[in-house]
């Protein structure tokens, strides 16, 4: 994220895509001729990666956002990680909802992002009880 916010990007963007109650901050996002382009980077359970794609669905239904993309692992990955991550072949049933949105312009992107490989020998991450790393 600091590579991005190197580049010009800004972090913790709080954008208001809903009508009803605010939902919480774009993890990256950019200007682009008016309008915002995110990114959200997946650290939290299945139902936070839900969340995080309709909220951009939304911010480009709205004409806020230009497009928004969705970085998290794999399902092999996945096995890696904290406790119930979200994951992408978890939400690729939901693909043909995503893809009916009616919008005259506008990306929205999921990203799935593999390991190189594994090795015993690589001390592990403890993690909290909550699932997140203690580091």
């Amino acid at each position: 994220m600091k590579k991005l916010q190197s580049s010009g990007w800004r972090l913790e963007t709080p954008v208001d895509v809903a009508t009803v109650r605010r939902p919480g901050p774009m993890d990256a996002t950019i200007e682009v001729n008016g309008r915002l382009f995110c990114v959200e980077w997946e650290t939290g359970n299945i139902s936070s990666s839900h969340r995080a794609v309709n909220k951009m669905a939304l911010g480009i239904l709205k004409d806020i956002l230009i497009g928004g993309v969705l970085i998290l692992p794999t399902r092999k990955m996945y096995n890696y990680l904290t406790d119930r991550i979200g994951n992408f072949l978890e939400l690729s049933p939901y693909f043909p909802l995503w893809k009916s949105l009616q919008v005259d312009e506008g990306l929205l992107a999921i990203i799935a992002i593999e390991h190189d490989g594994v090795s015993k020998d690589v001390e592990r991450i403890p993690k909290g009880t909550d699932g997140r790393a203690i580091i």
